[in-house]
């Protein structure tokens, strides 16, 4: 269900009118992590010192799997704990055991071609030590985690062609898991990702490979179903980002394969739709959704080659402007046989990407964008505006005095400017639907949806 929210003050600088840029500077000098391509990423907080540390495996051509710890400001110093080599594989950074750090999931093939699927939990000083018969099969991607019988700890679904697997884990709050047994799904090799479709609580999930897509509708329980609602890509997908792209208070997708980006909008009720857009097709490599500028949306970063390999290769940022059109702002060079991470690495309050890939190896992008600041509404008096979204008429609250006041489209336009006071009512009824800030006074604003 929708609601109507009150948008706190938001503080920008205004020049001749509004202005927002996305902008990422490649890192020089590069922080000291391994160059790699092939491989897969895991960020987070491992020894619970407020940054965020990386887990990333790779060929550099030997296979490799390395965890470096970071000092808060981007620079990273390598564990000296050794995990299983692999170029290729799975892992994920998340509490399994329930005692609030972030343990390792980590999947793939080794350097004797062995495949293997380890569970390691943290000491909570990013020390990590191997779970013995943690009850998970041998297989080397194709996992996703999430709470899925609403027992507060971390299950697992795993499904494989290769090993034959497709089952639901329950994890018995130890980071021991036991197989459910009645999981509907079919073994295949592809990739899993979990989405809560109608905002009911609990978490169903997206199952693609095999040239199919299907989703499967969780009880509540951790028992799955199929749900046929969608018609979902006849695709092998090989990367699905689930993130609220539109704004709209559900959760929408974008899945990668079979040369395409597709992105997948869902109604409030579970029924998806692909629509139109201008994003880049790829193959071999992978995609990530991030609020890059701070304004509150999802903006997205491609990463792999279009057809024809080289030099038909780019990494591109596409910064959300509303209204689903997203608009590229950014090539960040070009890899393939690549993974991607996004996230505040160098503690400046801004999501920076890293990259790795076989056309360049591993490179590190700051983000050095212009972005909108939120401020807590709780921190002071607020002025608010609402009802956020609005059908037509603005309500503002909270001004000491009556103030100028002048609204801006989200790509900078001047819509309308005039004079407002406390209490009154403000009407944008012709307006296109789409985000808009208004500016009042000399330095505030606040982001609105007219819908």
């Amino acid at each position: 269900m929708k609601q109507t929210q009150l948008f706190s003050i938001v503080i920008i600088s205004f020049t001749s009118g509004y202005a927002q840029t996305l902008d990422f500077t490649k890192a020089n000098p590069q922080p000291n992590i391994m160059e790699a391509y092939g491989g897969v990423f895991a960020g987070g907080d491992v020894d619970d010192d407020g940054d965020i540390d990386l887990f990333m495996t790779g060929i550099t051509p030997q296979t490799r799997s390395r965890l470096y710890f970071n000092n808060g400001t981007g620079e990273f110093t390598e564990s000296t704990q050794v995990f299983p080599r692999t170029g290729t594989g799975q892992a994920i950074l998340k509490d399994f055991d329930g005692d609030t750090d972030l343990d390792l999931f980590f999947s793939g093939i080794n350097q004797l071609n062995q495949t293997f699927t380890h569970i390691y939990t943290n000491n909570g000083a990013g020390v990590f030590s191997q779970v013995v018969n943690a009850g998970l099969p041998i297989i080397s991607k194709g996992v996703a985690m999430a709470d899925v019988d609403n027992d507060t700890d971390l299950d697992v679904i795993i499904t494989s062609a290769v090993s034959g697997v497709s089952d639901v884990y329950l994890n018995n709050g130890n980071a021991v898991f036991t197989a459910q047994g009645n999981a509907s799904f079919t073994a295949t090799s592809g990739v899993v990702a979990f989405i809560d479709i109608e905002n009911d609580g609990d978490q169903d999930v997206i199952i693609s490979g095999g040239a199919s897509t299907k989703l499967y509708v969780n009880d509540g329980s951790g028992v799955f179903s199929l749900d046929s609602n969608s018609t979902l890509p006849a695709i092998s997908g090989t990367d699905i980002d689930v993130a609220d792209t539109d704004n709209d208070g559900d959760y929408d997708f974008l899945i990668n394969g079979n040369n395409q980006n597709l992105l997948y909008l869902n109604n409030g009720t579970g029924i998806f739709t692909a629509i139109s857009t201008n994003l880049q097709q790829t193959f071999g490599g992978a995609n990530a959704i991030a609020d890059l500028d701070n304004d509150g949306d999802q903006d997205i970063l491609i990463v792999g080659t279009q057809v024809g390999g080289l030099p038909n290769i780019y990494n591109i940022v596409y910064q959300n402007t509303g209204n689903n059109t997203f608009v590229q702002t950014e090539i960040l060079g070009g890899e393939y046989i690549a993974d991607c991470i996004i996230d505040d690495f160098n503690g400046d309050g801004l999501k920076d990407i890293i990259i790795q890939g076989f056309a360049d190896d591993t490179n590190v992008y700051w983000n050095t964008s212009t972005v909108l600041n939120v401020a807590n509404p709780a921190e002071s008096n607020q002025v608010n505006v609402f009802p956020n979204p609005t059908t037509g008429v603005l309500h503002i609250t909270g001004l000491p005095e009556q103030q100028d006041y002048v609204i801006y489209s989200v790509l900078g336009s001047e819509m309308k400017r005039g004079v407002v006071s406390t209490n009154e009512m403000l009407s944008v009824e012709n307006f296109s639907a789409g985000i808009y800030f208004i500016k009042l006074g000399t330095s505030n604003a606040i982001k609105f949806v007219k819908e």
